[in-house]
């Protein structure tokens, strides 16, 4: 029976550790199935998990088989079967047994371990008819690194077994930030989880490596020596022959699928492999596109050996697999390919033919400013480089250039209409007679990029808010000269634009019918599946998405739910970072944030690991739900550096929509510090730059911070206004547009109150000072009801620490007992 006692893995857990609990899917396994399987990968923390799971069973004894030497004699193998089923015989023999001692007989679990590799036959079937047969009580743990042989499948689709997947063992961000906080790393949680996907082991090694290497980031720890290696030998070294061909081909590629693999590399019927490599964790499948990609924690492994494959070598193999990626439609990947080929024509030829679309894929195209090239097409190029740059100078240059050109074909006409389009020294106004000339005698004009980094075409690469204020007279003049003179997705992007602005001027019932129809399509039917939505262009479902969130929050449309996580998940697929960025932030400030504080708080703590990247026309959104998020907190420090850093921005691109609530935010900070006059001055500003746009909706979700800095503006608007603060009493203007500034502030006053009225407004109850995430887990534990001592002990942690902590929580809410502390914690929605 030497083979069957336990090894150093399964001793005791230390106890100066503290350990992530993993074990949740595990205990309703082992308690509704005679068996579970334990599916993972080399260092995804399997074993620990199930050492976790023993220390809770104290009761139970555990008998282990390590597989990997028992495959090397399957007949003692089955002898050692037998011999536990000779000791069932004997535990519930009657006549030796009384009842009494049957009841006081220790549970035991058989652990067989390190089922990698085929399994004998006969020893399959030893351990088949063991789990079949053994006593009720007891109970089967089987743990591998591959996916169940199909021999033991006959338990599972018999429901005497339940499978584990490696994915339960991940640590999530909140996981790997009580680690982080437990070990007094200065490691950004957000950051090991983005270089590591969680993964147990190299989670550990990060943590303990960094209390020795004080001042490097997660970066530079991800690629020391230490974890590289640990990866390459512990994981990577524990995948099979093909398994590592397989993951030396994705690494060269953007992502792979079965047709890449037979009509590039002559490898008929990958999908085993590839989905092999998903059940481990070493690919990533984006399921809705049906593709594969190598997660993140393995690319760097990969990065400094693949060039010494010689297929990798050879510049015709990146020109077919780039045209195999043009063929697919994907152009991103397609150029990255023509790129690394090395064949400078190609690639230009290329970058060329798809000029269009390269601004707004995320790739670099620095190059582009060497070429000497006049062609419209370069110009195009070099003049979009320059705005992402806000280098003005730049693209007003590479305009003149186009004006010069002799030949004015419709390629170059409709090049230097998008080069205006997002020129900030030309108006609106201005840029819709360039379009009525342009477009003469000629087919519709496209519009190549309208959404940029923002979330609404109301103010995306340019703000539309021009179109629709004004009279009804001159908004369907504006809109005959957009729908006669542009494509059907332009006119589609300004019916969402129109949609948006009547929303933010309280003018909803004012839609007209088309929109109307739009906009219940885009509510959606029960039963859509989410690859309905993934046919529709990302930027079209991330404009839909805002919408509802704004819907939603303008009343109780809780039928909305539903739909806004199903364009959210369709969104978390797409490969665009900006996309999935934007996509989190809506989700995060816009849904229905008042009831959902943890997860705004989340976001931002992740968001702020971004907080020093340069404010660019691909993130500047992302700063401002930044900014709105953490005055929503009450965290006016915080959003006030971030506001310092983006009113500039908005005020050279002329992003007026964003401009006046970033102004409005300013205001609110000024007015929180103290500082009224300062407060006053911003609050006029955003005014201003609102103009006749009249917005409501913005100005109105801040609750009574927001009213009282409103208050002093018309405050303000009484001592300086020549003709007298007046109003005409129940006199109906129609809409704010016809509004005098009298009647328009009362609007936004009766709309703060409304939203007052619908909903608790979460920023006057939530916490000055955030509870950190240890002192979030300590208030959980004591609403079940924990002592001191059983927090100690659950925690890991001294009974000192956990009194400062619950000293430091009862400071934050503003409580002096337990009960006290739960009830504040429910009152703020950090407790259900």
């Amino acid at each position: 029976m030497k083979r069957m006692q336990t090894k150093n893995q399964y001793g005791p857990l230390t106890q100066n550790q503290y350990y992530i609990d993993k074990t949740e899917a595990l205990e309703k396994g082992i308690v509704a199935f005679p068996s579970i399987y334990i599916e993972g990968a080399a260092a995804s923390g399997k074993t620990t998990a199930v050492r976790m799971l023993l220390a809770k069973h104290p009761e139970v004894r555990a008998v282990v088989f390590w597989m990997d030497e028992e495959r090397k004699n399957p007949s003692e193998f089955a002898g050692r079967l037998r011999e536990l089923e000779d000791e069932n015989a004997r535990r519930w023999n009657e006549k030796e047994y009384t009842v009494d001692q049957r009841e006081r007989e220790e549970i035991r679990w058989i652990i067989f371990e390190n089922l990698n590799g085929v399994i004998p036959v006969e020893m399959l079937a030893e351990m088949i008819r063991f789990t079949q047969n053994m006593p009720r009580e007891d109970r089967v743990i089987l743990i591998g690194r591959d996916r169940p042989e199909e021999g033991l499948l006959e338990l599972f689709w018999k429901r005497q077994m339940e499978i584990i997947s490696q994915e339960t063992f991940l640590f999530s961000k909140e996981e790997i930030s009580r680690l982080a906080e437990y070990s007094q790393s200065m490691l950004k949680p957000e950051k090991i989880y983005e270089e590591t996907a969680g993964w147990a082991g190299c989670v550990d090694i990060m943590l303990r490596m960094s209390e020795r290497n004080v001042g490097q980031d997660v970066e530079e720890l991800r690629n020391s020596y230490e974890i590289n290696t640990y990866i390459r030998k512990e994981i990577l070294g524990a995948l099979s022959a093909g398994e590592q061909e397989m993951m030396r081909r994705a690494a060269v590629c953007p992502w792979i699928d079965e047709a890449l693999c037979a009509e590039v590399w002559d490898i008929p019927h990958a999908a085993d492999i590839l989905e092999r490599l998903v059940r481990k964790g070493m690919l990533v499948h984006n399921r809705s596109k049906k593709r594969w990609k190598m997660a993140a924690l393995f690319r760097k492994n990969y990065q400094y050996g693949k060039k010494e494959d010689g297929w990798y070598q050879t510049q015709g193999f990146w020109k077919r697999l780039g045209e195999w990626y043009e063929k697919s439609g994907c152009i991103k990947e397609a150029l990255q390919c023509f790129q690394e080929s090395g064949d400078a024509d190609t690639y230009r030829r290329y970058m060329i033919k798809y000029f269009h679309k390269i601004p707004f894929l995320g790739i670099a195209y620095k190059e582009v400013l060497e070429w000497k090239d006049s062609s419209p097409e370069i110009i195009y190029l070099r003049g979009m480089y320059a705005y992402f740059l806000q280098n003005q100078e730049g693209l007003q240059k590479e305009l003149r250039r186009l004006e010069k050109l002799e030949k004015k074909d419709q390629c170059s006409k409709e090049i230097y209409l998008n080069l205006m389009y997002v020129n900030p020294a030309v108006s609106l106004d201005e840029w819709l007679i360039l379009l009525e000339q342009l477009s003469k005698n000629g087919d519709p004009l496209r519009l190549y990029g309208m959404l940029g980094g923002s979330v609404t075409y109301l103010c995306g690469m340019r703000d539309l808010s021009g179109l629709f204020a004004c009279t009804r007279k001159e908004e369907n003049r504006k809109a005959r000269i957009w729908k006669d003179n542009l494509g059907e997705m332009e006119w589609l992007a300004y019916r969402f634009a129109r949609i948006d602005y009547y929303m933010e001027t309280e003018r909803l019932d004012a839609l007209k019918e088309e929109d109307r129809i739009l906009f219940d399509r885009m509510m959606g039917e029960k039963g859509v599946p989410d690859s309905a939505y993934e046919r529709i262009p990302w930027q079209i479902r991330l404009a839909g998405l805002y919408l509802l969130c704004k819907r939603q929050m303008m009343g109780s449309e809780a039928e909305l739910n539903e739909r806004i996580q199903q364009l959210e998940r369709s969104l978390r697929n797409e490969e665009v970072t900006t996309c999935v960025r934007n996509a989190e932030a809506v989700s995060s400030v816009y849904s229905p944030w008042r009831k959902e504080s943890e997860k705004l708080t989340r976001w931002l703590r992740y968001a702020d690991q971004e907080r020093n990247i340069e404010i660019r026309e691909d993130n500047y959104y992302y700063f401002c739900c930044q900014a709105k998020g953490y005055l929503l907190l009450g965290q006016y420090e915080k959003a006030g550096k971030i506001l310092r850093r983006t009113i500039p921005y908005l005020r050279n691109n002329k992003h007026y929509r964003y401009l006046a609530e970033v102004l409005f935010q300013q205001a609110l900070i000024n007015w929180e510090a103290g500082r009224h006059s300062q407060a006053l001055q911003s609050v006029i500003e955003s005014f201003l730059v609102s103009g006749d746009s009249r917005y409501v909706g913005f100005y109105t979700s801040y609750g009574k911070r927001g009213k009282n800095v409103l208050d002093a503006y018309i405050g303000w608007l009484h001592a300086n206004s020549p003709e007298g603060w007046h109003r005409k009493k129940k006199y109906n203007y129609g809409n704010v547009l016809r509004m005098p500034m009298q009647d328009y502030m009362e609007v936004i006053l009766r709309c703060i109150k409304r939203e007052s009225r619908n909903s608790q407004v979460f920023l006057e109850d939530v916490m000055e000072e955030r509870l950190t995430m240890m002192e979030t887990i300590i208030l959980q534990d004591i609403a079940r009801g924990l002592t001191n001592a059983e927090i100690c002990q659950e925690l890991n942690l001294r009974l000192p620490t956990v009194k400062s902590h619950i000293y430091s929580l009862y400071k934050k809410l503003g409580a002096n007992s337990r009960v006290q502390a739960v009830l504040k914690g429910k009152e703020k929605g950090i407790l259900d």
